[in-house]
C-alpha cells in the first residue's frame, strides 16, 4: 500500500504541535510543509517544524515553496525576477542541510498573465544550478495556466531537476486533467482535494465534483508517489478537527481502494485477453 500524507496546516487554527499529534493519530503516514516560519498564536520556526515532525515518525514527503508574487518569475526585469529566485535558492540550501530534495513551486499565481516567453526560461536557467548541487527536484505545480508548465518542460526536456506536481483541485477549475495523462512521467508530487468547479476550495476528496475513479487514480498506478492532501477544512460541515482528519484518512484510503480496483480490473482484462 502506498503511503500518504497531508498538509501540515489543513484549515484550523491550532498549535502545530498538536497538529502533528492528530495527524499521527488520524493514521497518515506523513506531511507537506510549506518551507516558511509559522506565526499566529504559536509561533515556531520551520526548521524546528522539521525537527518536530520527525519527533513524530512523519515522513516530510516534500515542501512548498513559500512564495508570494509568483508572478515575478517571468517578470521582464532581470532585478525583480532575481528578487524573487534568490529566496528559492536559499531555500533549496537549506532543504539540502537538512536532506531534503522535493520543493514544490508556482510558475504563476493568475490565469489574467501573458503568455509564458523568455523570462520564465531565464529563471528557470537560473535556478537550475542551484537544484542541480543541491540535488533537489522542483516539482513545477499546475496552477491558472497549464501552457506555463509545458513551455518550461518543452524547454528543457529530460531535465531530472524538473518535476511535476499535479493538483486535483486546479486541474477541475481548468480542465487540466489532461496534463496527469501525457506527464504522468514526470510526477514527482501530488496534491490530492477536491472542490465544485467553482473556487479553488481543497475540500476534501468526495466533496466535490472530480471524478478520481476516471480522471486521477488510473493514473497513478505506474506511480511510487505518496498520497498526499493538500486540504482547507470546511468548519461548517467538519467543526471538530480530529473528526476531520479521520474522515481525511478515509478519503484517502477510499482513493487508494480504487487505484487498486483498477490494477485488479485490468489484470483481469489481459487474463480474459490471453485466453483468447
Amino acid at each position: 500500500m502506498k503511503k500518504t500524507g497531508i498538509f501540515a496546516w489543513y484549515g484550523y487554527f491550532t498549535d502545530y504541535r498538536k497538529r502533528l499529534e492528530r495527524i499521527k493519530d488520524a493514521g497518515f503516514d506523513g506531511i507537506m510543509l510549506w518551507w516558511e516560519d509559522e506565526g499566529g498564536d504559536w509561533p515556531i520556526p520551520r526548521r524546528e517544524m522539521e525537527r518536530l515532525a520527525l519527533q513524530w515518525e512523519l515522513t516530510i514527503f516534500n515542501f512548498h515553496m513559500a512564495a508570494v508574487n509568483d508572478n515575478d518569475i517571468w517578470n521582464c526585469s532581470i532585478s525583480v525576477r532575481e528578487g524573487y529566485l534568490k529566496p528559492i535558492c536559499k531555500t533549496m540550501e537549506e532543504m539540502a542541510d537538512l536532506g531534503y530534495h522535493n520543493l514544490v513551486m508556482h510558475l504563476c499565481e493568475r490565469g489574467d498573465v501573458p503568455d509564458p516567453d523568455v523570462g520564465l526560461l531565464h529563471s528557470i536557467e537560473y535556478l537550475l544550478p542551484y537544484a542541480e548541487d543541491n540535488r533537489i527536484t522542483l516539482s513545477l505545480e499546475n496552477t491558472w495556466r497549464a501552457d506555463y508548465l509545458e513551455y518550461v518542460w518543452s524547454a528543457f526536456p529530460g531535465v531530472k531537476e524538473l518535476g511535476f506536481c499535479f493538483d486535483t483541485s486546479h486541474a477541475n477549475l481548468k480542465d487540466q486533467f489532461y496534463l496527469l495523462q501525457k506527464y504522468q512521467h514526470l510526477l514527482t508530487a501530488l496534491h490530492l482535494s477536491d472542490n465544485d468547479g467553482t473556487g479553488d476550495q481543497h475540500r476534501l476528496p468526495f466533496d466535490g465534483t472530480i471524478n478520481f475513479a476516471q480522471k486521477v487514480t488510473p493514473y497513478l498506478i505506474d506511480s511510487n508517489l505518496p498520497y498526499t492532501m493538500e486540504l482547507i477544512a470546511d468548519q461548517s460541515r467538519y467543526p471538530d478537527e480530529r473528526t476531520f482528519l479521520k474522515t481525511a484518512f478515509e478519503r484517502v484510503t477510499r482513493l487508494l481502494e480504487l487505484e487498486e480496483e483498477r490494477i485488479q480490473e485490468e489484470k483481469k482484462n489481459d487474463q480474459m485477453f490471453l485466453r483468447f
